[in-house]
């Protein structure tokens, strides 16, 4: 059932022939791996990828380990790209082997993504719209693909200089036709020469945070072009064409300038040429008298 709703998508989709002339393509990964591993406490994921070439999965596999068990949650995913190499649509299963849900992704003119619908089985759920004003992402708009219950999420994107974007996100939910209280929050970020999130400032309503990021100089083989393609906003969640070396974390009282708190993760990475293979991340304590804690473990097989 899951190929034959997506060979009739692959035919009827509508999509633009043109290819984005956006310049973030210039750094993407020439490869993407063939398995992730992730392991954070207890928790060990792996991610194995049948690939359709050396950038693109046509379907993955999810498996999740909790502690010493050799049995894990498995979960199966499923890409298909129209003739200029961009997904169109993705299955996500559900926990009912009989259910499922599909992301649909169509492309404006300019080849860049004007809107992702995702659908539970048959019954639309979701939709994202895009918009863009001189080549840049301006909008997005988040709601419920009938206009009920659900949350409700606008974000817009404003560049008051080349290298700046401020992000400013509304959002509210709707509840048995009764909507909820407005919520705000609002990010600036700084870009790197690539493209990479140098900096995040934000605040709550406690803490004025800035958040720094370091990077080396070797390629991110997870920023491929399908992926920076459907995410229009990924810096927003750190899809950047080069891999993190530290993130320092600086936290202000906003009642007392004085009181400021410092955290730091240290990224230990070894590669195979331009790749990595192996990012472990350390939590670095203030006292240096006392030793690093391992946060999380990534390995890469190519």
């Amino acid at each position: 059932m899951k190929k034959t709703i997506l060979a009739l998508i692959a035919t009827a989709a509508i999509v633009a022939c043109s290819k984005s002339d956006d310049k973030e393509d210039d750094h993407t990964s020439g490869k993407f791996p063939k398995k992730i591993t992730q392991i954070t406490g207890t928790t060990r994921v792996e991610r194995t990828f049948e690939l359709q070439d050396a950038t693109r999965p046509k379907k993955e596999t999810i498996t999740t380990y909790q502690g010493s068990s050799t049995n894990g949650r498995v979960e199966t995913h499923e890409y298909n790209y129209d003739s200029n190499n961009r997904l169109i649509s993705k299955v996500d299963p559900t926990d009912e082997p009989s259910l499922w849900y599909l992301s649909n992704f169509s492309y404006n003119a300019n080849g860049k993504l004007e809107k992702e619908e995702r659908v539970f089985v048959t019954l639309p759920y979701t939709i994202k719209n895009y918009e863009y004003a001189n080549g840049k992402l301006s909008k997005k708009v988040e709601k419920p693909a009938s206009n009920g219950d659900g949350n409700y999420i606008t974000t817009s994107f404003e560049y008051p200089s080349a290298n700046v974007v401020r992000v400013t996100k509304t959002s509210y939910s709707v509840d048995k036709a009764k909507k909820g209280d407005d919520v705000n929050e609002w990010h600036v970020y700084t870009l790197g020469a690539n493209g990479n999130v140098v900096k995040d400032e934000y605040r709550d309503a406690t803490h004025s945070y800035e958040i720094v990021y370091e990077y080396d100089t070797k390629i991110n083989p997870e920023y491929v072009s399908f992926r920076v393609q459907t995410t229009p906003d990924h810096f927003v969640s750190l899809l950047t064409p080069n891999n993190i070396t530290k993130k320092t974390v600086t936290a202000t009282e906003l009642a007392n300038s004085t009181k400021v708190t410092k955290t730091v993760h240290r990224y230990d990475i070894q590669y195979d040429g331009d790749y990595p293979i192996q990012i472990k991340v350390y939590s670095v304590p203030e006292d240096k008298t006392a030793g690093e804690t391992l946060v999380q473990t990534t390995e890469y097989t190519y």
